[in-house]
């Protein structure tokens, strides 16, 4: 549990900045959205591919002896 909130901290941080960074320019409001859209990538990435990573074969083993 605990990587998937990091994931998502990440993600809303990113998207903030997006934002925060679009209005501090005087973008109108289509570049806004435009920003917006283009932030939203790198957090899609972030959660499609990065995974738990898979137990040892120890932890395995020691968790099916239980």
């Amino acid at each position: 549990m605990k990587l998937q909130r990091i994931k998502m901290t990440l993600c809303g941080v990113w998207i903030a900045l997006a934002v925060v960074g679009a209005v501090a320019l005087n973008l109108p409001w289509k570049g806004v959205i435009f920003v917006a859209a283009l932030g939203l990538l790198p957090p899609l990435a972030i959660l499609l591919l990065w995974n738990d990573p898979q137990p040892t074969m120890s932890e395995s083993i020691n968790e099916n002896r239980r």
